[in-house]
């Protein structure tokens, strides 16, 4: 997925998405609004790259795949 460097800030990526939608579950959202969080998702990286103390890391490719893989798209 990546290195471990990538691991403090994806935890708190998860963390932040956790504070914007604390109670919403996918099931009762629509594909679109879905497609939305998953942008602003990526959108809030940078930040949690900083919030961590790992500045400047690219989006880990390997999430991106599994994402990719959700959505039935191979590349």
């Amino acid at each position: 997925m990546g290195d471990q460097s990538d691991l403090a800030p994806l935890i708190e990526l998860l963390k932040m998405e956790a504070e914007k939608w604390p109670t919403a579950r996918t099931e009762d959202v629509s594909e679109v609004e879905l497609l939305w969080r998953d942008q602003a998702i990526l959108e809030m990286w940078p930040e949690a790259c900083r919030r961590s103390g790992v500045p400047g890391r690219q989006f880990p490719a390997g999430v991106i795949e599994l994402w990719k893989q959700s959505l039935g798209r191979a590349n």
